[in-house]
């Protein structure tokens, strides 16, 4: 159970642990969301984890701890991390511009810098917008995927604008496949997984078995529940083809409040919002969320592919993490989240 010397985070009274979880049922009923899982960790370990539903309804097998869920965009901070690890070997800069390691990418591109990619400032169209989330579901090559971002003029020119570009990270990833040598699932085995033992979290390739795997699902326009098949690994990369457990996510918030996996001044850059030359401050960083939250230090974000939406959010001043995982699309994997929080740090108001 749950034990903290930090005063916003408590030990919540099983009174108050049941009434969370009846009001994240209520919500999954409300909403035809056959299963899920919530956990709060720190540092590693795993404080309190509840799960709820099925992970397969066709075959009745329950949610359990050790249920894998696709995550979406919170693979977006591993392709991240990934290139500041070759940023810090001398192999990739930041200020690189895109076409030194593709120039077949589309000339109207041009000028876009490795910092745009990952910070939503290239103007590079969102092919996930344009095609919709079907696009996940189809194998495609990575000119097919830059054909349907080419589709639509570029939204501003590089670093004038933020607008968040599912493209933009599927192009990072191909550069950091070109350095490496490798596909990009086993460059961040290599490069991540392996070094954290963190052994069930890969891509979420349709054709391979993959043990406690969850079924992802959406309704029909009758509310009905369906199938969707699971995320295909080359249309999607880095931008959003991971899948995880609870145990592997908690291992990763622990590594990064150390130096294992990036040096305290590559996590600084990592974490470093953008502003705009207008001002404006976009609270996004280089694959994270950086906005605070009710008060506390935040580094988070939400995650959602066609069968599954996610949240993976930081409190670093709290040395403490949430995780939601459901399996079912368009749904608020955030309020769930926030009634997390509601029990965890009462005091702490929206």
């Amino acid at each position: 159970m749950l034990c903290s010397t930090h005063a916003q985070v408590i030990e919540p009274s099983r009174s108050a642990l049941a009434q969370m979880d009846a009001k994240i049922k209520s919500y999954m009923a409300d909403n035809n969301i056959p299963g899920g899982l919530i956990a709060v960790a720190s540092k590693g370990e795993i404080l309190h984890l509840q799960t709820y539903g099925e992970a397969n309804v066709e075959l009745s097998v329950p949610v359990k701890a050790e249920t894998l869920f696709e995550i979406g965009s919170i693979s977006k901070q591993f392709a991240a991390t990934a290139a500041l690890q070759l940023v810090e070997e001398g192999k990739l800069s930041l200020n690189d511009k895109i076409h030194k390691y593709i120039p077949s990418l589309p000339s109207d591109w041009a000028g876009v810098t490795i910092h745009q990619l990952l910070t939503h400032t290239s103007g590079i169209p969102d092919y996930e917008e344009i095609y919709s989330y079907d696009v996940y579901r189809l194998r495609m090559t990575p000119e097919e995927v830059i054909k349907i971002a080419q589709a639509r003029p570029v939204d501003f020119a590089p670093g004038q604008g933020y607008y968040y570009s599912n493209t933009a990270y599927f192009i990072l990833s191909m550069i950091v496949e070109r350095i490496d040598g490798l596909p990009l699932g086993q460059i961040l085995k290599k490069r991540i997984f392996d070094p954290l033992g963190m052994r069930n979290t890969r891509m979420a390739d349709p054709e391979a078995i993959i043990k406690n795997r969850a079924e992802g699902y959406w309704v029909n326009k009758l509310g009905e529940l369906i199938n969707r098949n699971a995320t295909e690994t080359s249309s999607t990369l880095g931008a959003g083809g991971l899948l995880s457990s609870a145990a592997d996510l908690a291992k990763w918030d622990a590594a990064l409040y150390g130096t294992k996996i990036l040096s305290e001044q590559s996590k600084k850059t990592m974490w470093t919002s953008v502003i705009l030359p207008d001002g404006t401050d976009t609270e996004y960083a280089l694959g994270w969320r950086v906005s605070p939250e009710r008060g506390l230090k935040t580094t988070s974000h939400s995650g959602q592919v066609a069968g599954f939406v996610a949240y993976f959010a930081r409190y670093v001043d709290t040395d403490t993490s949430i995780i939601v995982f459901m399996n079912r699309y368009r749904v608020s994997s955030s309020f769930v989240k926030n009634m997390v929080m509601d029990t965890f740090m009462p005091t702490l108001k929206p």
